[in-house]
């Protein structure tokens, strides 16, 4: 598209001039607006650009010793220092170099997480600050006809916008680079040793064995009904008993046989 082109799109587009227009602190330098309700802020996420710009050099540092031991390049990525290591499985040599960039990574992973909360909390307070300066545009009033008045309001309003937008990346970048750190800090020894299942969670041996006696309960036995409630005064019948077994009348004896009359 072209220049042309792209000035005719960006004239129906609201806020456009956000994009066009170069600021200070896109590009790294310290804006001051003169306004001390925002000047404290602009400060602030300064502060936070020049400190993240070092990140990339700390984490070559913490990555230093591995990288020389395997003669990797500076800027090799965890997965060709993954593969180098586990090549050299059992190398005594790769040892010291192991255990020191383990801990640099596992340092740096904590300090990144902690800037990126640190970054989460100036985000909300920069979006608030951001529509504050859109209603301090609308709320000119009068002072709407002096240019230098509204060109000042705008731009304010184009840096805030651009200290938001930089917060948002840089918060983005710390969780990213304290993941790739924490990745390479749990899996690098593993690498090198040959043992993966160091790379798995461990077995909760405490649930199995709660699993295996959940099995092993008896079940419920079932309690006996209790006799219903009687009105006072009324006694229980008595309970019948079974009928016991009478024993059997003997048979009687045979009859005698009729005598025969014999005259």
């Amino acid at each position: 598209m072209t220049a042309i082109a792209l000035g005719v799109a960006c004239s129906a587009l609201v806020g456009c001039d956000l994009v066009l227009t170069p600021t200070k602190v896109a590009n790294g330098e310290l804006y001051q607006s003169g306004d001390g309700r925002y000047d404290a802020y602009f400060a602030a996420v300064h502060h936070e650009q020049k400190a993240a710009a070092s990140w990339p050099d700390e984490s070559k540092a913490a990555r230093k010793p591995i990288v020389t031991a395997l003669d990797l390049r500076p800027g090799a990525s965890n997965s060709t220092i993954l593969a180098a290591a586990r090549s050299k499985q059992g190398d005594a040599s790769l040892g010291a170099a192991v255990e020191q960039t383990t801990a640099a990574e596992l340092e740096l992973a904590r300090r990144l997480n902690a800037a990126a909360a640190k970054l989460d909390d100036m985000l909300k307070r920069g979006e608030d600050l951001k529509r504050q300066t859109a209603e301090d545009k609308k709320n000119l009033g009068v002072d709407k006809a002096d240019e230098k008045k509204s060109a000042k309001k705008d731009e304010v309003k184009r840096e805030m916008s651009a200290a938001v937008d930089a917060v948002e990346s840089m918060a983005r970048d710390a969780r990213k680079g304290a993941k790739e750190a924490d990745e390479l800090a749990t899996k690098l020894k593993a690498a090198w040793t040959g043992r993966d299942e160091d790379e798995r969670p461990p077995v909760k041996i405490e649930e199995k064995k709660d699993e295996k006696d959940e099995k092993k309960k008896p079940e419920p036995v079932a309690k006996k009904a209790a006799p219903p409630k009687r009105p006072k005064g009324e006694t229980a019948p008595a309970e019948k008993k079974p009928a016991e077994d009478k024993p059997a009348k003997p048979a009687p004896p045979p009859a005698p046989p009729d005598e025969v009359f014999n005259p």
